[in-house]
């Protein structure tokens, strides 16, 4: 297996960016090393039930700061709303905590966390509808390209009919062997992930949720696309090389 440095830098790449990270800035050595045992398949109890109740605690913190924050900006109402969203997603990523007695469950509460509060910032505004990242010059196949995080059973390609599953309430469009496409995944998108062949999503790395989860389901997972909720359509048949982490779209 090819050497990965997991230690982070601030401000460079794969740092830990500009939302709520700064929470947990005591504990990043801790969580390195986290995520290179569970990256190599190991398990540090000591670590793990250490680092436990830290995280829980930024996450308490945070959604306090998000709470005073929302408050503060009534009147902007695209920020006001993806403040409430991020509340709400965090308390949902608190419930699950509140619940996780396994080794393996307080490994994917911490890594949820740290995730989130990475990549969250209440300054963030709606971006600009996303294009297709290029077409395929030989083929004129549009191609969206990721990280692979999981290769489930080895296969190096894998087809399937794309469902987009943003919240709980998309669930019910994934069917058992449809590959799941989402932004990002936490404890609550569990029950659509068991149904799924593969999972896509346009934020994160290898060791995010979606990864981690992937991995422990043993099946396949492109993650940090980008932008393949935006330039995806439901019913889309799709292939994903887990070479090369470039997804193929057929369209329907």
């Amino acid at each position: 297996m090819a050497k990965i440095n997991f230690k982070r830098k601030e401000n460079g790449p794969g740092s830990w960016g500009i939302g709520f990270g700064y929470l947990l800035k005591d504990s990043w050595n801790d969580l390195d090393k986290l995520s290179e045992d569970n990256y190599y398949g190991r398990h540090n109890k000591k670590l793990i039930n250490s680092l436990f109740p830290k995280v829980f605690l930024a996450l308490k913190r945070a959604v306090l700061i998000m709470k005073k924050y929302d408050e503060r900006i009534k009147k902007t109402r695209s920020i006001q709303k993806f403040g409430s969203y991020c509340v709400k997603k965090a308390q949902s990523i608190q419930k699950f905590g509140f619940s996780a007695k396994t080794l393996n469950q307080k490994v994917i509460f911490i890594d949820a966390t740290a995730q989130f509060l990475r990549e969250t910032s209440l300054e963030k505004r709606i971006a600009p509808k996303a294009k297709i990242k290029k077409t395929n010059k030989k083929t004129g196949i549009k191609e969206i390209k990721g990280i692979v995080a999981s290769t489930g059973d080895k296969l190096k390609i894998i087809t399937g009919t794309a469902r987009i599953v943003l919240s709980e309430k998309d669930f019910s469009k994934i069917k058992k062997g449809d590959i799941l496409i989402t932004d990002e995944t936490d404890a609550s998108f569990l029950p659509a992930i068991a149904k799924a062949k593969a999972v896509v999503t346009d934020l994160g790395g290898i060791l995010c949720h979606a990864a981690i989860v992937s991995r422990e389901f043993e099946i396949p997972c492109v993650v940090g696309t980008k932008n393949a909720t935006q330039v995806l359509k439901n019913g889309d048949k799709i292939e994903i090389d887990l070479k090369s982490g470039i997804v193929k779209i057929f369209r329907k």
